[in-house]
């Protein structure tokens, strides 16, 4: 017997059962289910809830693997063991040891966000005796791409239950909260730990470490990694042009920098039509925490 009838046979085990919910997730997440409607149906497409979700996280992956590239980059550019990058093609980006870096720091936000969330939302399942809903497979991606890369991973996890809990299941899951929980995390994180998500030191992997042992009295050299808001704020010179921050070359959240990327996946969420270009459109503009923070 395959995977697919194994989990079928547990399903209608399970069933009526508190752990129902858990079983028919993990089934319908990995499968098509055997049965899908009992009576005719008014429209008959091949997309569902799951499709949806996965295209939409089809559309991020780019900014998370750039995000990786990203955060080596900008780590061994403030080092100063690198030059600059020039352009979106630049030799010193495009790199091995960035993407060494870029993996270490970002997969653990990664697996910390879906792991979390996901437990909380089986968790409430099982409580509650409702389905589990596909919808924060795309939070649990959001949530690593709006972070700081040095952000400590307890912090996240907190963040993740309170956002999952607070922004969404007590209004009744997916469909029927009226707080976005990907926005609801970085909220909570930025007036919850304010220092780990603002000023210069937090955008660029290794320079709070470093921070901290200049204050302990090492002789070391300081980094700074402010992002280009943050030198308007404080006055300061921006050293990069405006291609620079529409490739993405500059300090930032896990993937928000590269501009190009989000509309390249804007475009394609657009073309598989699975959002509307107004939506889009006004959602870049008006959230600088997506991208558009230029």
């Amino acid at each position: 017997m395959g995977l697919k009838s194994n989990l079928h046979q547990l399903k209608e085990k399970y069933k009526g059962t508190k752990m129902a919910p858990a079983f028919n997730a993990l089934h319908t997440f990995l499968y098509l289910p055997n049965e899908t409607t009992h009576g005719g149906t008014h429209i008959k497409a091949a997309d569902d809830l799951k499709r949806t979700m996965n295209t939409v996280i089809m559309a991020l992956l780019p900014c998370l693997i750039y995000g990786m590239f990203n955060a080596g980059y900008q780590h061994y550019l403030a080092l100063g063991d690198i030059e600059a990058a020039k352009g979106f093609f630049g030799s010193t980006f495009w790199t091995w040891d960035n993407l060494v870096i870029g993996m270490w720091k970002v997969l653990p936000l990664v697996i910390i966000s879906y792991g979390v969330g996901l437990a909380v939302e089986f968790l409430f399942a099982v409580i509650k005796g409702h389905e589990v809903e596909e919808g924060y497979l795309v939070t649990g991606m959001l949530v690593p791409l709006i972070v700081p890369i040095d952000i400590p991973l307890w912090m996240l996890t907190v963040a993740v239950i309170f956002g999952v809990v607070i922004g969404k299941e007590v209004f009744g899951g997916t469909g029927m909260n009226i707080l976005n929980p990907a926005l609801t995390i970085r909220a909570f994180l930025f007036f919850a730990y304010p220092t780990w998500m603002s000023g210069d030191k937090v955008w660029v992997h290794g320079a709070v470490e470093r921070d901290q042992l200049i204050a302990a009295g090492e002789n070391l050299d300081a980094i700074s990694g402010e992002t280009i808001l943050g030198a308007y704020a404080q006055n300061n010179s921006v050293s990069y042009d405006y291609w620079d921050m529409f490739w993405g070359l500059i300090p930032g959240s896990v993937g928000e920098t590269s501009k190009f990327l989000i509309i390249i996946g804007a475009l394609f969420l657009i073309f598989t039509k699975i959002g509307s270009w107004r939506i889009i459109v006004s959602t870049l503009i008006r959230c600088p925490s997506y991208g558009l923070n230029f």
